[in-house]
């Protein structure tokens, strides 16, 4: 029978990759017809180039669309408070790629091995039972309902998980949820060459992020409280998204109303799985632990969680696929510690933020002392130093099957 992974983002098309390359037979199963979509996870820290570079797949990711990040803004108030360049690591700095065009590489790059198996258009609707164990799933396609039997089904299908349902694990939620909403517009001449990524805040607005992606159209995100967007009745929810930007891209935003994207609601809830598993299912990435925005951690972990899954998985296979079961644990058990790290600190993140964004006073003081300090390398060094973790990750991870 074999392996079949439920979902063909980061986490599913690499997992397939090493296991179809480790002699497992995978099928792929992915709903949509095609990796196109309006928004994908983009930022590539250095913790996942690495990753990708353990798979192989250095050479691809040199060919596919991208961009290197060149500095993180902070602006506060209008103003320019705050500004690091991000260190250039050569082949494993921090990149905004075409996620698209990366998941089509990994797929195209598994195709190679004959016992790997890519169906587009397939939409899972449920699990299938035999003696309290997983056994399968059930497919809808264009032919209609389908049964398909594996030894081990793996959910990779992202932060609404229906494997994670139908398999009755629960998610604890934590505190952090809110909605994003994104869409993308021409860049402005100052930010077509470069790769920049602002963040902005004023007083009593909400706060948005956006930076040049790598085909080269502005990347705009207004954060928003969760269930913000319907709150917004009539109001115009492009000035909205421009009013804690600095003038002169406010002025951009809305002088290019007539290019704006449909823009796309981003539902951010933030959990972790008490269990990732049970005999014959196995939930990765977000649907494990959904992660939010905050320093790109989603596709990074992500890729990192393959890595490990098939460093555990490949050698119980090969020793007896009847009891592949048993590796289960062992790949929680050992992602458990960096998925919790990672989140705290992105919460600690998003709540630096929210303080400054909700409290007058300390915006106030925020832009009058930020441009003082902010200059001094050993304030702009401990800032990154900050953040190691979520750029480099906080535990070891090197892919041991070849």
């Amino acid at each position: 029978m074999g392996v079949i992974i439920v979902g063909a983002g980061p986490a599913g098309a690499s997992l397939a990759l090493l296991l179809a390359r480790g002699g497992v037979q995978v099928t792929l199963l992915e709903q949509e017809t095609s990796f196109e979509r309006v928004f994908r996870g983009e930022g590539l820290m250095p913790a996942g180039v690495d990753a990708l570079g353990q798979m192989g797949l250095g050479p691809l990711l040199k060919t596919i669309p991208h961009r290197k990040l060149e500095s993180w803004n902070i602006h506060l108030g209008g103003q320019a408070v705050f500004e690091v360049p991000e260190p250039d690591l050569g082949d494993t700095s921090l990149s905004i790629v075409s996620q698209p065009a990366l998941l089509q590489g990994m797929v195209d790059e598994a195709r190679q091995y004959d016992c790997f198996q890519f169906q587009p258009n397939c939409q899972v609707q449920d699990l299938l039972w035999k003696n309290s164990r997983v056994v399968g799933v059930q497919v809808k396609t264009d032919g209609g309902l389908l049964d398909m039997r594996a030894d081990l089904v793996i959910g990779c299908d992202g932060r609404g998980s229906l494997v994670r349902r139908k398999a009755g694990l629960a998610i604890d939620l934590q505190p952090d949820q809110y909605d994003v909403l994104w869409f993308k517009l021409p860049a402005p001449d100052r930010l077509k060459q470069t790769c920049q990524f602002y963040l902005m805040a004023k007083a009593q607005e909400h706060p948005a992020s956006c930076y040049t992606s790598w085909d080269g159209q502005l990347q705009y995100g207004l954060i928003l409280p969760k269930g913000g967007l319907g709150q917004l009745g009539q109001a115009d929810w492009l000035e909205l998204a421009a009013r804690p930007a600095p003038d002169w891209l406010a002025q951009h935003v809305l002088a290019q109303r007539a290019s704006v994207s449909q823009p796309v609601r981003l539902n951010v809830v933030v959990g972790n799985c008490a269990q990732w598993w049970r005999p014959g299912v196995l939930l990765l990435g977000d649907a494990a632990h959904p992660m939010s925005p905050v320093r790109a951690q989603g596709i990074n972990l992500a890729l990192r969680d393959a890595i490990v899954a098939t460093n555990h998985l490949v050698p119980a296979w090969q020793a007896d696929r009847a009891n592949v079961d048993g590796a289960l644990a062992s790949i929680q058990q050992e992602r458990m510690p960096e998925v919790v790290r990672s989140q705290t600190l992105q919460l600690r993140e998003a709540n630096g933020l929210k303080v400054i964004r909700t409290s007058p006073w300390k915006l106030a003081i925020a832009q009058q002392v930020l441009p003082l300090i902010g200059r001094l390398p050993v304030v702009k060094k401990a800032w990154l130093a900050r953040q190691h973790d979520l750029r480099h990750g906080s535990q070891p991870v090197k892919l041991t099957v070849n």
